[in-house]
Parts: C-alpha cells; sequence; structure tokens
C-alpha cells in the first residue's frame, strides 16, 4: 500500500502538490484583537491549527487577550531576546522568518505546512518562506506579488477574510 494516501495532500496553482497545512502565523502589530479577529481564531483554533502570532509590541497584553479567549497562539515578540544561533539575523523581516522555523520544527512539522498571513513588511520573509502566504494590503507590494491571495486592511476586516481563507485550506 502507498504511503501516499495516509497524508492528505493538496493540489494549487501551478500543479504543486503541498501537504495539509498545519500551522498559521500571522503578524499583529497594532492594537488588541477585535471580536470578529477572534471569532476567526477559535476558527482557526477548531480546524486544527497550531498558532503563531507574531508581534513588535510587548506580548504580555496579546498572551492574556488570547488565553481570555481560550485560544492557544504562541506569541512571538520581536523584542523578547536574540535569536538562537550566533550568526543570527539583524532584521525583524529575517527573525520573525527564524523564528517561525523554530516555531515549525518545535511542532514536527515543515515550513510548507504552514500558512502564513503577512500584516506588515516584517512578515513578508517569514511568508515567502512558507508553504501557503496570504497578504493584508499594506505588507508590501512583495508580500502582495508572492502571496495567493491579497486581503483588504485590517480596519477593512483583512485580518478575518484572511483567517477564513486559511481554515478554508484545511478543511
Amino acid at each position: 500500500m502507498s504511503r501516499a494516501k495516509e497524508r492528505p495532500f493538496e493540489v494549487v496553482l501551478g500543479g504543486r502538490f503541498l501537504p495539509m497545512p498545519s500551522v498559521l502565523a500571522f503578524g499583529m502589530d497594532e492594537g488588541p484583537l477585535s471580536d470578529r479577529e477572534l471569532g476567526a481564531l477559535r476558527w482557526a483554533r477548531d480546524a486544527g491549527y497550531d498558532i503563531a502570532v507574531f508581534t513588535c509590541e510587548t506580548a504580555a497584553p496579546l498572551r492574556a487577550q488570547l488565553a481570555e479567549h481560550d485560544i492557544p497562539a504562541t506569541v512571538l515578540a520581536d523584542v523578547e531576546g536574540p535569536a538562537s544561533e550566533p550568526d543570527a539575523p539583524f532584521t525583524a523581516a529575517a527573525a520573525r522568518a527564524e523564528a517561525l522555523a523554530r516555531f515549525c520544527a518545535q511542532r514536527g512539522v515543515t515550513l510548507e505546512q504552514a500558512v502564513v498571513i503577512a500584516g506588515t513588511p516584517r512578515d513578508c520573509e517569514a511568508m515567502m518562506s512558507a508553504g501557503r502566504a496570504l497578504a493584508l494590503r499594506g505588507a508590501g507590494i512583495d508580500a502582495a506579488a508572492a502571496a495567493e491571495q491579497a486581503f483588504p486592511t485590517r480596519a477593512m476586516s483583512g485580518l478575518v477574510r484572511a483567517l477564513n481563507a486559511a481554515v478554508a485550506m484545511r478543511v
């Protein structure tokens, strides 16, 4: 019996086969999450995603908000110390890509099994290293060009739409 039947695969643009996504990461660099965003995150949680959130602000309020709403997400803050390697990257964008790689490795999955929603230019490198890429307007021209789908800004419910699209990739 073929082992290929044991792992669910999905065909995407260009006939490229990717494993079913199991990690969802997105950038959250401004303000608390709205009720609609929290609802979309609950849906992602219920779909089975391991969730990571990149932030450049102090992570404590975001962690508290996620815990209060029973969303098991890991907050990866840019300001929480140096990267693990001696030749660590010096940019926030490279640090986020490295943090995503560590997050995936800790869960025993590859970067191809990650969906990244780029909300700012800092998320672009992580998005480009992931198997599936989504972007919000304002993430930069590179993110918009590399993303499978682009959404409006967070203020225009873009994050909610992107989270819904990520869940649709998994179900």
